[in-house]
């Protein structure tokens, strides 16, 4: 076929033509030269702004049943219940808002799109905000690059099988093998393949997530690297809790 003749050719020729297309028209000009209707009705739903307004709306209904929850759950600590309930009214709220907000109309993922709301409200919990100098819109920002998978093995370091999950603000700069080698099993029982496991922990890592241990044994996998969750992991953690 000549280029002429190519659709997905001819679509991409209008647009060099024409810069000043919207992302929505160049998105579903590019899609109609591609014979798969389920990818035009993908694309336009993404933008089309009903959709993009009830994506944020759902995130602000799991927001507020968290929040009441939290609240509920701190009703015999009277100063921790003050703090949650004046968070609404301050700046960084405002701030975390907008980002959720951004965050939640990019995304069509519904369970990245309940964390979102967990984290804006875990994050009025002062037991929690005090734990990291990271802002909450940087956890927010985060929420939405890591995967299913990531999550998952985010929880798995965090599991008391592990022997990693010491208090928040704790120093440790010691990991017993054994311990994560534990974490390993527990991966592979649930059919996780020891290489996407590492992935995993690699990734976290990179993220401010998870921090690489050297290893003493050599039967330790992976060049005798083991992992534990950083405070910032931990704290992601108490952000992603559910309550309600």
């Amino acid at each position: 076929m000549d280029r002429i003749d190519n659709p997905l050719d001819v679509a991409m020729s209008q647009l060099a033509e024409n810069p000043e297309n919207t992302a929505l028209e160049i998105a579903l000009k590019i899609a109609v030269a591609i014979p798969a209707v389920a990818i035009v009705d993908a694309i336009r739903e993404h933008f089309l702004n009903r959709r993009r307004f009830e994506r944020v709306k759902e995130t602000l209904v799991v927001f507020q049943a968290e929040f009441e929850a939290l609240q509920n759950e701190s009703a015999k600590d009277r100063q921790r219940l003050d703090a949650i309930s004046d968070f609404p009214k301050s700046a960084e709220f405002a701030e975390a808002v907008i980002a959720v907000a951004e965050e939640a109309v990019r995304s069509t993922n519904v369970e990245k799109i309940k964390r979102l709301g967990r984290v804006l409200a875990n994050g009025s919990d002062p037991n929690t905000a005090s734990s990291n100098d990271d802002d909450l819109t940087s956890f927010i920002h985060d929420v939405t690059q890591l995967s299913e998978g990531d999550i998952k093995v985010l929880e798995q370091l965090a599991s008391p099988a592990s022997a990693l999950n010491f208090a928040l603000g704790a120093q440790k700069s010691t990991l017993p093998e054994s311990s994560f080698q534990a974490v390993i099993d527990d991966a592979e029982r649930e059919k996780l393949l020891t290489e996407d496991f590492y992935s995993h922990c690699f990734r976290l890592v990179g993220f401010g997530l998870a921090a690489r241990i050297p290893g003493n044994s050599p039967s330790l996998a992976l060049n005798n690297y083991s992992f534990r969750l950083t405070r910032r992991g931990h704290k992601l953690l108490a952000l992603l809790k559910h309550r309600a």
